[in-house]
């Protein structure tokens, strides 16, 4: 299996969202999150290729000539301040549901934050022009301090968890194949 892991946003273009009272950046927390998340998947056999660039024609031509199995992208949320949890945006492709189940689950387990679930978003760029099953995940939300502090407290075991629900997905497809 081979993962195209994009870390969202750039770090010299676009910093995506940001928490002024604590000095953190989306694009920032996106990379060294999906930095840890590639550790454990090539620890487990599994190659990655990595990118993080805003012009995002550039990540999802790289993704679909790598001929990558997956695509998933790391991202942060940010509202007002105030609202909190975790998501993982799909495209609404059986594959994209079954790959988006199997982090969401782990993610919201490791790090306790309310569950936002499965939104389909068909028309976010990155998932409208893979060729593969493709998310996008929200881990928490940057701009609320206790989700930070939850989510900056277990972040190894948060890129643990993303890495685990990628290793799931093939076994969670051929147990929906079989049904």
């Amino acid at each position: 299996m081979k993962v195209y892991l994009n870390a969202g946003h750039d770090r010299e273009l676009d910093p995506g969202a940001v928490n002024r009272r604590l000095h953190l950046r989306e694009c920032d927390a996106a990379y060294e999150l999906a930095l840890g998340v590639q550790q454990y998947l090539e620890r487990n056999g599994i190659a990655v290729v990595f990118g993080q660039d805003d012009d995002l024609y550039h990540i999802c031509d790289q993704a679909n000539q790598a001929e990558c199995d997956l695509f998933v992208s790391i991202h942060f949320n940010a509202y007002t301040g105030r609202a909190s949890g975790t998501e993982t945006l799909i495209s609404g492709s059986t594959g994209s549901l079954m790959l988006g189940h199997c982090i969401q689950s782990n993610l919201k387990a490791v790090l306790g934050l309310p569950n936002r679930g499965l939104k389909e978003r068909p028309g976010l760029f990155v998932l409208r022009n893979t060729i593969m099953p493709a998310v996008l995940v929200e881990v928490c939300f940057i701009d609320n301090d206790f989700d930070w502090r939850r989510y900056d407290a277990h972040r190894d075991e948060a890129a643990r968890a993303i890495a685990t629900g990628i290793m799931q997905y093939p076994y969670q497809m051929q147990g929906a194949q079989a049904a």
